[in-house]
């Protein structure tokens, strides 16, 4: 359960530092910001897709979890807030991370 939601929030740390730094800066060169996060975002799930699925956004599982209680698939409601938790902690320290070193 700690190793999927330190998955989580190292996956969404990665990819919210590189829409902070792509497509959030002013200084960051137009036209790249697609292909830089899409990259990001294929790089984390080949990384972490094994341990957790690569949510990286508890949106995303929320819908899926949801269609799948609706149908009366398998109930996975129980490992939610890895996908909650995870998130949250790795957007809040990129996002500290940015400010910081966006400030110098």
């Amino acid at each position: 359960y700690s190793q999927a939601i330190i998955a989580e929030a190292i996956g969404t740390f990665l990819l919210m530092l590189v829409i902070m730094g792509v497509a959030v800066d002013e200084k960051a060169p137009p036209g790249f910001a697609g292909i830089v996060i899409g990259l990001t975002v294929g790089g984390v799930i080949i990384t972490i897709g094994n341990i957790t699925g690569s949510s990286l956004n508890p949106a995303r599982t929320f819908g899926s979890y949801l269609g799948d209680s609706i149908i009366g698939g398998i109930n996975l409601w129980q490992y939610f807030p890895i996908y909650v938790i995870g998130p949250i902690i790795g957007a809040v320290f990129a996002a500290f991370l940015y400010d910081y070193l966006a400030s110098e």
